[in-house]
């Protein structure tokens, strides 16, 4: 059931990400300006409030964060959608009320809806793939290993499948259809995984099972009346004060794992990997490349992708954990050559 839940969120996931890349190049005149904006949002909400989306997480009771993000996350693509639709169906007549204003004013709705999607998806990876699936597997860590491969290679086959499915309906039909085809999906995909994560919550008692944070136990939340009346700060400004110390606290948390500067070698990696993200994808479709072309080279990559998910399950139990992640950046040096060497 955890596998089902996780195919459909992710097949949602990797359709929008291809989607809101096209989407919003047609918007603009395949202009990369607002693609570049919406990259630049949704990388720096991740940046900023992505302590708090956590320390939201660890305070929460399970299901409800399952569901909370899974309802935030299907509806903000929902109305996105409904917005996209009406955009490129009425864009003449939107374009000449408040002197073009009111453009602005759906690019903006439709990059704000996007984001709030985005942070909700992060909230829902961090719940299922960070917490629920270590609960499954019994705190195991050869099972935990196996099962995070597992979703790795879910996610992998839907990169291939699901930008290839929605691109060949983009450019068969039109944006409007594909707009209704994303709808209907999250429509669908958001009933039926709510009902598999609660019967996944029931299943495994030890899910309901919360230990307390250290954040929570020391730092209680500083809005209470009497904390008000001391300090006598507005209410906002207190909430304020409480979110910045979160992310501080966050942020100061990670500093002191053991696994920090493996985690900043994994993040600088992403510096090295020209991917498809909103950016590159958009800059493709300006140069003349279908949307059934580009997802079809999507796919291409996921398969590479797929093929190292396989390889870390061999890898890891013949020669280890640490020795594989030797050989992984070994080999990811060597790729990295030859595309040095083709240039």
């Amino acid at each position: 059931l955890i596998y089902v839940s996780g195919a459909l969120s992710m097949w949602g996931d990797r359709m929008w990400h291809f989607a809101i890349s096209v989407f919003l190049i047609e918007l603009y005149g395949r202009n990369l300006l607002l693609t570049a904006i919406f990259g630049l949002v949704v990388a720096g909400s991740v940046l900023l409030l992505g302590a708090l989306i956590g320390d939201w997480v660890d305070r929460n009771p399970r299901n409800k964060v399952a569901h909370a993000s899974l309802l935030v996350q299907n509806i903000s693509v929902t109305v996105c959608s409904i917005v996209l639709m009406l955009v490129f169906l009425y864009k003449q007549w939107i374009e000449s009320i408040w002197d073009g204003w009111l453009t602005v004013v759906c690019y903006t709705v439709v990059i704000i809806l996007a984001d709030v999607a985005n942070l909700a998806s992060t909230a829902l990876t961090i719940a299922i793939q960070r917490d629920w699936i270590v609960v499954i597997t019994g705190y195991n860590r050869g099972h935990l290993a196996g099962m995070n491969a597992t979703m790795r290679r879910i996610d992998q086959v839907t990169n291939i499948l699901a930008p290839l499915a929605v691109g060949q309906v983009m450019t068969l039909a039109s944006n409007v259809i594909g707009c209704g085809f994303i709808l209907g999906w999250n429509l669908v995909s958001l009933i039926v995984e709510f009902i598999f994560l609660s019967r996944v919550y029931r299943i495994v008692p030890a899910l309901s099972v919360k230990p307390p944070t250290s954040l929570t136990d020391s730092c209680p939340l500083p809005l209470s009346g009497a904390l008000l009346v001391i300090t006598n700060l507005p209410l906002c400004f207190g909430r304020f004060r409480w979110l910045l110390s979160t992310c501080k606290d966050g942020w100061r948390a990670y500093y002191r794992q053991d696994v920090f500067l493996a985690g900043m070698g994994l993040a600088f990696l992403y510096t090295t990997v020209l991917g498809f993200d909103c950016i590159t994808t958009g800059y493709a479709y300006t140069q003349g490349i279908s949307g059934s072309l580009l997802s079809l080279l999507m796919g291409v990559s996921a398969i590479t992708g797929l093929m190292g998910t396989v390889m870390f399950t061999k890898l890891r139990k013949a020669y280890g954990l640490v020795n594989t992640g030797i050989i992984s950046s070994c080999l990811h040096l060597f790729c990295l050559l030859l595309c040095v060497c083709s240039v």
